[in-house]
């Protein structure tokens, strides 16, 4: 849907059945857009009370953390319905066609990013940064309705308390003046509202940035100042007025993360180096380098295997199911690209290798004619055995009957653990029920279905024709492996 009709639409407003109509507009355009035959359901009026309602918190959000980089645990809120977050998906929408950020604010906006917000602050003598604590959570309900009855929304009293219910939830703060109403850390509607409620902070830290001629960028709530030459001091005038700023604006600086970065030293923003270019940490070209190396050398399980405990330790509770280590590394190079450029020597040396090895993983020779890849087959013990594993094969009886109301029957699975995770397989329909514990009779391959979705599969080891991984050794592997972190 286009977004100045959405702004003109959102500008009408006067009821909550105003608002309804709008969410529900989004919604079937979205539906159209993309395809989508399923039968489409609106929102409904009584959906909308429910979910305006912050005292409804446990209905409507589940909590769980996931580890900072720099160590600890961040708490993320997230809806807990398909329908709630579909319906703040749309509200954002509708703030996305009304609202464009300050020109200093580089997370959560479009067109920008962690390469935006660094490039700001390159070649400087000087790198200021601080953080502002518990960010989210700092950020009423109250404050989130005065700024969207505020330009450019201008809603009136009913409908922008309506949305600041939407998108606050409740706490036990113990405080009785609206600090039981914070913005939940995990919302779809939480990032731009940070930038909202931020516009005046941003304004008031540029102009101070401006009287002491220095540099000044904000992502989300990672704030950095840059200069040739240094106003930094602990007492100093620069710091004492930034303070007062942040403090008028309802804000904490964290300042266990306040840190003055020199010329000389390693000078970071948002994880990325600045210098006379931008670049990437070390440690990230190495960590593809070594996924590459292990993949090339000792095969596709045996990476995975050694990728796949860290993948999970630093993104298992954000990301569900067993990762795909073909599409990280994609993933992790179009960052690298984005950085570096597509000319960086760096880059075209690992790209090239690693499509290479992708390009081999989804070789037609190994593709059935259902669009089947067989990108790698072990013998089960070997497999087992370099894991430190198990792989149990069993018979599951499904919770719920079929459409019929009749039962439905058994199906077999498989599953091992992997790092502590557990991780399922199919099971070859021809495997015999007689055989389910001759591993010595079957194989375990990584594949990819028609739709280039990842899947293990066990079945006889004559069941395909793919040469088998070559047998790992383990200590040469290691050696290898030290070699390579030590380089």
């Amino acid at each position: 849907m286009d977004r100045n009709y959405i702004a003109q639409q959102a500008a009408k407003m006067e009821t909550k059945h105003d608002l309804l109509s709008l969410l529900n507009r989004i919604k079937i355009s979205w539906f159209e857009d993309m395809g989508m035959t399923v039968k489409f359901h609106p929102f409904t009026m009584k959906q909308l009370n429910y979910y305006s309602n912050p005292n409804h918190t446990f209905h409507r959000y589940s909590q769980f953390k996931i580890k900072k980089k720099t160590g600890g645990f961040r708490q993320i809120t997230a809806p807990r319905s398909k329908t709630f977050k579909l319906m703040l998906m749309c509200l954002n929408e509708m703030f996305k066609s009304i609202y464009s950020p300050s020109d200093f604010a580089m997370g959560f906006t479009e067109g920008r990013s962690v390469v935006s917000n660094a490039s700001i602050h390159k070649g400087q003598n000087y790198i200021f940064n601080i953080d502002l604590k518990d960010f989210f959570p700092s950020i009423y309900r109250v404050r989130v309705r005065a700024r969207l009855q505020a330009k450019p929304f201008c809603f009136n009293e009913n409908i922008a308390m309506l949305l600041a219910g939407l998108c606050s939830m409740k706490i036990s703060s113990g405080h009785n003046d609206g600090r039981d109403y914070v913005l939940p850390q995990g919302s779809p509607t939480s990032p731009i509202i940070t930038n909202m409620i931020c516009d005046n902070l941003d304004r008031r830290l540029a102009g101070l940035a401006k009287r002491f001629g220095l540099r000044y960028s904000r992502y989300a709530d990672d704030i950095t100042f840059s200069s040739m030459h240094n106003v930094y001091q602990t007492n100093g005038e620069f710091r004492t007025e930034l303070r007062r700023i942040i403090e008028g604006q309802g804000f904490t600086i964290n300042e266990a993360k306040t840190r003055l970065q020199k010329q000389g030293s390693r000078q970071e923003v948002t994880g990325l180096i600045v210098s006379d270019k931008l670049n990437v940490t070390q440690h990230y070209v190495r960590d593809i380098r070594n996924i590459l190396f292990i993949w090339e050398h000792y095969g596709y399980n045996a990476a995975f295997t050694r990728f796949f405990p860290r993948y999970k330790a630093e993104k298992g509770h954000v990301k569900k199911g067993v990762p795909d280590l073909i599409n990280v590394l994609d993933g992790k190079l179009m960052y690298l690209k984005m950085v570096k450029g597509a000319e960086d020597s760096v880059y075209i040396r690992l790209f090239s290798k690693y499509r290479t090895l992708a390009d081999k993983a989804h070789s037609i020779d190994n593709t059935t004619e259902h669009g089947v890849t067989y990108v790698e087959t072990i013998p089960l013990h070997d497999f087992e055995v370099n894991n430190s594993t198990e792989v149990i094969i069993d018979w599951v009886v499904p919770t719920s009957d079929d459409e019929n109301g009749q039962p439905k029957p058994k199906r077999r699975t498989a599953s091992f653990t992997l790092d502590g995770k557990r991780v399922y397989a199919s099971v070859n329909k021809n495997v015999k029920k007689e055989d389910e514990q001759k591993k010595e009779l079957l194989a375990i391959s990584n594949c990819r279905d028609a739709k280039n979705k990842q899947f293990w599969l066990i079945h006889y080891v004559n069941k395909v024709t793919v040469p088998p991984a070559e047998p790992v050794n383990i200590e040469e592997l290691s050696n290898e492996l030290d070699a390579l972190l030590n380089s």
